[in-house]
């Protein structure tokens, strides 16, 4: 109980949209509205990392909310919780054939997305997003892995 007292506090020590962003990819789903709200702060955040990654490498587009970017950030966002759910990071990817992210974004989403010079027009965009999902998730982690390694240090 005392370890978990401290993961809890380094938790806390996080700002806000960062707390959240980790409550939406490892937290069990309290209520739908709690988890709602996980879901679109974790989206917002990814969206800001992105739209600066875009701007550093001069690129035109833009990650703004219901752009098809942005729909393609909420679709690697699902990507990604799926794929660290439970900790361990080793969950398939249940999207990784292309064409079951552009069904599934179709599907949920009615965002068509063309499937020629896919990784030119796309494919880059999503490893892009991948990375930046990790790079948040690696902020958000680095309090918890203080803790856990001080107490495997002291064990």
């Amino acid at each position: 109980m005392a370890l978990a007292g401290r993961v809890q506090h380094a938790i806390a020590s996080l700002p806000q949209d960062y707390q959240q962003f980790g409550h939406h990819l490892y937290a069990p789903v309290i209520t739908t509205e709690v988890s709602n709200n996980w879901d679109e702060v974790a989206l917002a955040k990814l969206a800001g990392y992105v739209h600066l990654a875009l701007e550093r490498r001069g690129e035109k587009r833009t990650c703004r909310p219901y752009s098809r970017e942005w729909w393609v950030a909420r679709g690697v966002l699902v990507r990604y919780r799926h794929m660290v759910q439970g900790g361990m990071g080793a969950n398939p990817d249940p999207m990784s054939d292309r064409w079951v992210f552009r069904s599934w974004l179709a599907d949920n989403h009615s965002v068509e997305l063309d499937s020629r010079n896919w990784a030119r027009n796309w494919g880059w965009l999503v490893e892009l997003m991948f990375d930046q999902a990790g790079a948040i998730d690696r902020l958000c982690l680095r309090p918890v892995g203080h803790v856990l390694n001080e107490e495997r240090e002291t064990a």
